[in-house]
């Protein structure tokens, strides 16, 4: 069905109930991919009260948005709010799309199949201690106008169970990671203690409002791989928070290996395999990391690994298992978007090359195959960079 575009804001102001207007984290909508980023987007939003809802959709010059088949289903159990899902496929790439949830407009880009000569996409984990800081630490990102951000976990701090910090995430997300076109930032995202209740070694039951909000390529799985371009991949893992570090091996192993001539190959995931904190490299999960998961790193030349949960910035030397070797795998990251920061208790690590107790995101950007990573604090400002030439070829 297709309706002409002022009379159906109209329509659409009429059907929805007056309670939505102005509640937080309603209808406000995220993009994520479990699929093609050139040729599909997945649309998120909540309702509440079982509210009706009107999703419509088309290119950005379109003026004859079409409607979609929504899926709906509660965000916990016994909750007055819906999630609602819808998958565009079959889409042009590189090509900007608008939505209509209820009376509001959101804008998004599909990837192009092949990766431009430059790139960029923005990471990071552990974002909101507070509203505030979450928002510095979007608006940073944005500032640097990314085509997608991976996101590390720990994203609302709702521990399983508390939808209010979820809706002040939507929001603060949904309002402000926009580019300087007007485009919303799509994100991958990986799961964090903060997503589950209980932490960690617990299963999807313990997580449900993180399962219930994001599609994912297999139902109530949180590791995955997905193909960004022809040339770029990223593989995201469960660090033990609701599947064992042993139990991805055998999916981690077949994801690298299918991938390992791709040019820039990346890892997602919360806790560090070589972090600084919480006992660094003695903590039971990063020694369980470092023998499952860095050997696979290691065999098929991973680029980087985005690490997160510690709260503070750490860049590692480039290593191989517990060596430095400048054919090895870079760890950076460590979770700082939007919480305190903590200061680490030594002056030096073997491993670490840099490290800052500084609220921050991580930009990449890829310009003809030369891999450069910059650390943006919340004012915006480059405090570290490194620059990765190695010839994957």
């Amino acid at each position: 069905m297709k309706l002409f575009l002022p009379i159906l804001l109209s329509l659409t102001s009429l059907i929805l109930s007056s309670s939505l207007k102005g509640s937080k984290g309603i209808e406000e909508g995220l993009f994520t991919w479990t699929d093609s980023p050139s040729t599909t987007l997945n649309v998120i939003w909540l309702v509440k009260d079982k509210a009706p809802t009107l999703f419509l959709w088309g290119k950005t010059d379109d003026q004859l948005p079409s409607s979609a088949e929504v899926r709906r289903h509660p965000f916990y159990k016994g909750s007055k709010l819906e999630v609602c899902q819808v998958q565009l496929t079959e889409l042009s790439p590189n090509t900007g799309y608008r939505v209509f949830l209820g009376d509001k407009e959101f804008r998004a880009r599909t990837l192009p199949t092949k990766r431009p000569e430059c790139i960029r996409f923005v990471t990071g984990g552990d974002m909101m201690h507070s509203s505030d800081w979450h928002k510095d630490g979007v608006k940073a990102m944005a500032s640097r106008s990314p085509h997608f951000a991976l996101l590390g976990g720990d994203l609302a701090y709702a521990d399983g169970k508390s939808w209010e910090r979820w809706l002040d995430w939507i929001e603060v997300y949904a309002d402000h990671a926009v580019t300087k076109d007007g485009y919303s930032i799509p994100f991958i995202v990986a799961i964090g203690n903060h997503e589950v209740n209980g932490g960690y070694g617990k299963t999807p039951k313990e997580a449900p409002m993180f399962y219930n909000l994001f599609p994912f390529p297999r139902k109530l799985t949180s590791f995955y791989a997905i193909d960004l371009y022809e040339d770029l991949s990223v593989v995201v893992l469960d660090s033990s928070h609701t599947y064992s570090i042993e139990s991805q091996v055998e999916f981690l192993q077949s994801s690298l290996s299918s991938r390992k001539d791709r040019t820039h190959l990346f890892a997602l995931y919360h806790f560090p395999a070589y972090g600084i904190m919480k006992g660094g490299l003695n903590s039971p999960i990063s020694k369980s990391m470092r023998e499952h998961w860095v050997p696979l790193f290691d065999q098929y030349g991973l680029d980087a690994a985005f690490e997160n949960d510690h709260h503070v910035y750490k860049r590692s030397k480039l290593l191989k298992g517990d060596k430095t070797d400048q054919d090895g795998t870079l760890y950076i990251g460590d979770g700082a978007w939007g919480v305190r920061t903590r200061e680490p208790g030594a002056k030096e690590y073997w491993y670490v090359e840099k490290f800052e107790p500084t609220r921050h995101v991580i930009e990449v950007e890829i310009k003809d195959n030369v891999r450069t990573y910059r650390a943006i604090n919340h004012d915006k400002k480059v405090f570290d960079e490194f620059v990765d030439e190695r010839d994957d070829d």
